[in-house]
């Protein structure tokens, strides 16, 4: 009985070293930055397909530019920049928080988990939105860029610390890229809404919400 009540006191204690530290992964701070990260991809994208700096409204005054390979290439290379550099600022930031409390920074199982199934959600999507291009139908990247983003979100959500936001926040992400797919023609404004202003806003509301009342 004595042996049984210490596996689960082991377990337990496992169990709360886990959930201390994935809370490391949510950062208000690096989300405020992504959200600058993505917009960046936005205005360089919004420049090439535009001919405008303002990805916001640009889409709903200026016409589109022909798409060109070359176009898109140079599009999907900035838009993959901001992808990358956001990843590796959860990256620092996740590190920098972790050694602030004191915690180890490192990959447990769980973690390992949610990376790879996150990242083969966004590879699917990634593939998916070239074969999209290869037919024809560009218009339509945008919104499945942001359905597939939000998906990968839910999916990972109950690996996740505080699954409840990542889920929520995966569902605004899915409901964007589903409007902008229902108005292809407005593609570029919706992807600065989900990936720029939502990550904004996500990044104060989580900053003000639990990170002060952790200090």
């Amino acid at each position: 009985m004595k042996e049984q009540e210490i596996k689960e006191t082991l377990t337990d204690i496992r169990e709360m070293m886990e959930r201390s530290q994935k809370v490391m992964f949510l950062n208000g701070t690096s989300g405020i930055i992504v959200a600058v990260w993505a917009l960046l991809g936005a205005i360089f994208t919004s420049e090439f397909l535009y001919g405008s700096l303002w990805p916001i409204w640009g889409s709903t005054v200026f016409p589109l530019r022909e798409m060109t390979f070359d176009r898109f290439s140079f599009t999907a290379f900035f838009l993959a920049v901001a992808f990358i550099a956001s990843c590796i600022t959860v990256w620092i930031m996740s590190k920098h928080r972790a050694k602030r409390k004191g915690i180890e920074f490192k990959l447990d199982p769980g973690a390992k988990q949610l990376f790879c199934t996150f990242f083969t959600v966004m590879i699917i999507g990634g593939l998916f939105c070239l074969s999209c291009f290869g037919n024809g139908h560009w218009e339509l990247i945008f919104g499945y860029m942001l359905a597939f983003y939000g998906l990968a979100l839910v999916v990972i959500s109950p690996m996740a610390f505080r699954k409840s936001i990542t889920q929520y926040f995966g569902y605004l992400q899915i409901a964007v890229g589903l409007v902008a797919l229902v108005f292809p023609q407005y593609g570029m404004m919706f992807w600065t809404i989900g990936f720029c202003v939502l990550h904004l806003l996500w990044g104060i509301w989580f900053h003000f919400v639990f990170e002060r009342k952790e200090r």
